[in-house]
């Protein structure tokens, strides 16, 4: 479990998958991350994937839970690129949360998860070119543009930061 000022990063529990459907379900929200789907047991067995992940490799998908309601506010976590073995960190925030700041709260501790319980080196993101709302929360972690590459049968562009940078970013922020 990870803990920020407003959120709870926890692996996924029973409760979470009409949350976790009602999000995949939805066009809009999905729009830049994969098709929508309409099948909830395609939604628990993701959510059963991405739990084990964490038990067996320490990296998968936490569910972001806001602290002052106990509200679920999304996911964010770590993930294997298929097409490179590369570790992204990866977000999606509940409509209802949207506007909050969610993604680059969670994904600030999710970055530092990786780097300092993992012991990573670099970790990526990745998105649609025309995913402005993501590609400016992987620029608020500190990464750099890195490329435009096919990632998940996908075009997308890829930032990353390594974990020199990481550690500098924190040092300025400490100052």
């Amino acid at each position: 479990m990870l803990e920020t000022e407003r959120l709870i990063l926890r692996k996924f529990e029973e409760a979470d998958a009409d949350a976790v459907f009602a999000m995949r379900s939805d066009p809009e929200l999905m729009r830049y991350i994969r098709e929508p789907s309409n099948d909830r047991e395609e939604s628990v067995k993701w959510i059963g994937l991405t739990s084990s992940l964490l038990d067996t490799e320490e990296i998968g998908i936490f569910a972001v839970v806001e602290k002052a309601t106990g509200e679920f506010a999304g996911w964010c976590g770590t993930w294997k690129i298929p097409e490179t073995g590369e570790i992204e960190v990866g977000y999606a925030i509940a409509k209802n949360s949207w506007g909050k700041g969610f993604a680059t709260e969670a994904a600030t501790a999710t970055v530092e998860y990786a780097f300092s319980r993992l012991g990573l080196d670099r970790i990526v993101a990745v998105a649609r070119p025309d995913n402005e709302a993501s590609i400016n929360v992987m620029k608020r972690l500190g990464m750099k543009y890195v490329r435009t590459g096919e990632f998940y049968a996908r075009e997308l562009v890829q930032y990353a930061i390594e974990k020199e940078e990481w550690d500098a970013r924190d040092r300025r922020a400490r100052r």
